[in-house]
């Protein structure tokens, strides 16, 4: 028998669905979660030294995606969904930046005590919680590409050309 989706994912999933870009672009998609929000949503690429292959950071004025500059195009897609997923199950509206922003390699150079007092730490996620988002996250990735399928274009257009 298959999992029953709790009423969080399911709302998760009527909100992706309402801003669902007809593009199938992941940018598009950011750009109506953007509107949706009231606040700037950007991808950013940089070398991630840990296991992260992904990070969310929320900040006052923005949210940033970090995807690892290793990472394919297609994994990128599915880290920012994956991320996006998060965004709408609620899972970081005023959490704290999270111990994966120490461990992630983006802060060297600065001393550790100094970014230890300023960035708190957050508990990991239960696995129901990370296994929601990625719920959300594959349904996110298959209406993207879904659209795609229809004539829309992509994110890893203008990443392979």
């Amino acid at each position: 028998m298959g999992r029953r989706f709790s009423m969080q994912v399911r709302d998760a999933i009527r909100m992706a669905d309402s801003m669902m870009p007809l593009s199938g672009d992941v940018e598009d998609l950011l750009t109506n979660l953007s509107r949706t929000r009231d606040r700037r949503i950007s991808i950013l690429t940089a070398p991630l030294t840990s296991p992260l292959s992904g990070l969310l950071i929320a900040t006052g004025k923005a949210d940033y995606v970090v995807v690892g500059d290793e990472a394919s195009p297609e994994r990128q897609v599915a880290i920012v969904c994956h991320e996006v997923a998060h965004l709408l199950l609620g899972h970081d509206d005023n959490q704290p930046l999270s111990s994966g922003l120490i461990e992630s390699g983006l802060l060297q150079g600065l001393n550790p005590d100094l970014v230890r007092s300023v960035v708190a730490g957050r508990h990991a996620y239960a696995h129901a919680t990370e296994l929601d988002a990625e719920t959300v996250a594959t349904h996110i990735s298959i209406q993207l590409r879904r659209r795609v399928m229809r004539g829309g274009h992509t994110y890893y257009d203008e990443l392979w050309w």
